[in-house]
């Protein structure tokens, strides 16, 4: 069995993608875009990272041999607390501090792949006969 195949291995690359891409968002937005040119890359890199790990998750799921549980809800509170801060100063900084397209881009994403993880959760449990309730 391939190393790539264990969902474990998936979540440790995402977490540190996550990290990552935060961090760099970050670094980018006080440094007001200098490093806007590598953008595009980092968030196509973590949306094929976290795709991967959350499809691998979710197909783990439908065939019965998902056993884990690590909530998206952590990292939608991650996203929503750094996109929060980044506006908020943008707001109070002015002078050319702006969020970029990009980190928008990722947190939409991250939401979208959230959502659609938390539909299929609730399908599988009702598939299986269990309630939505069951499938949190």
């Amino acid at each position: 069995m391939s190393v790539f195949r264990d969902e474990r291995v998936w979540r440790y690359i995402t977490n540190l993608w996550t990290v990552v891409l935060i961090g760099f968002l970050v670094i980018d937005f006080l440094s007001r875009d200098a490093y806007a040119y590598l953008t595009p890359s980092f968030s196509v890199i973590y949306t094929g990272v976290l795709g991967l790990y959350a499809g691998t998750k979710e197909f783990d799921r439908w065939y019965e041999v998902h056993d884990s549980r690590h909530p998206g809800e952590i990292f939608i509170a991650v996203w929503t607390l750094v996109i929060f801060i980044l506006f908020g100063l943008s707001f109070l900084l002015q002078g050319g501090y702006k969020v970029g397209p990009e980190a928008i881009s990722d947190y939409i994403m991250v939401l979208s792949v959230f959502a659609i993880t938390q539909k299929s959760k609730k399908l599988h449990h009702k598939r299986r006969g269990g309630s939505a309730q069951h499938g949190k």
